[in-house]
């Protein structure tokens, strides 16, 4: 059973060509938001990064959020859970394609279904597929037809590109509790790996979703 693997690849960075001076995601998001009211939008200390970022939240003024972006490359996720992720239209995405990949199928299984009595024949069926799957390509049947009888289960890869708007209202939605478990999952390890290079943007986030949780244990 595959398991789920985030990796940031990418995220926004302004550099300075006469000194090389690199901004990271928040600086560039504060300095975004002050070039607006005031000629002095560079060369913010931390404290007033923080500031501005925290009054653009108070404010509702996210579009300067919109500055910055992360990518992320997300493996061990089923069917499932990438129909949820892509409905999320404001998002890049690019989906390992069934059509022309030749797949050795794999499995995300709920834990609900491991410890449950229906374990065994839901493992059976899930092979059963796989194996379908397979001696169809074998055969000389196009990929693209044999792929429909994969199940939802069905192990995917997609690279996720969302700006900082985005990717908060997403993880707002689904790292909840509310949130199915597996995007929820996701939304986590989104945010965590957002969090290291953005610790200010994402800061609210952080403490609602993962520094609250502990304390709710």
């Amino acid at each position: 059973m595959k398991r789920l693997k985030v990796k940031l690849i990418s995220y926004s960075m302004l550099v300075e060509k006469k000194g090389g001076e690199v901004r990271d995601p928040d600086r560039i998001v504060a300095e975004s938001g002050a070039i607006s009211h005031s000629r002095d939008f560079k060369d913010l200390s931390k404290e007033k990064v923080e500031h501005l970022i925290d009054l653009l939240r108070q404010l509702g003024h996210e579009s300067v959020f919109e500055h910055v972006s992360f990518t992320f490359s997300v493996e061990g996720i089923s069917r499932v859970c990438s129909h949820q992720l892509v409905r999320h239209r404001m998002a890049s995405f690019t989906q390992q394609s069934q059509r022309y990949v030749p797949l050795e199928p794999e499995f995300i299984i709920p834990e609900s279904i491991e410890n449950s009595e229906f374990r065994d024949e839901f493992y059976r069926i899930l092979n059963d597929s796989r194996d379908l799957y397979k001696r169809m390509v074998k055969s000389g049947i196009k990929k693209e037809d044999a792929r429909f009888i994969l199940p939802q289960a069905v192990e995917t890869k997609i690279i996720v590109t969302m700006n900082g708007r985005e990717l908060r209202h997403f993880i707002n939605l689904r790292a909840g509790k509310e949130a199915q478990w597996e995007i929820r999952a996701l939304a986590i390890e989104m945010l965590k790996l957002a969090h290291e290079v953005s610790p200010i943007l994402f800061d609210d986030l952080y403490k609602k979703f993962i520094e609250g949780e502990k304390t709710n244990i």
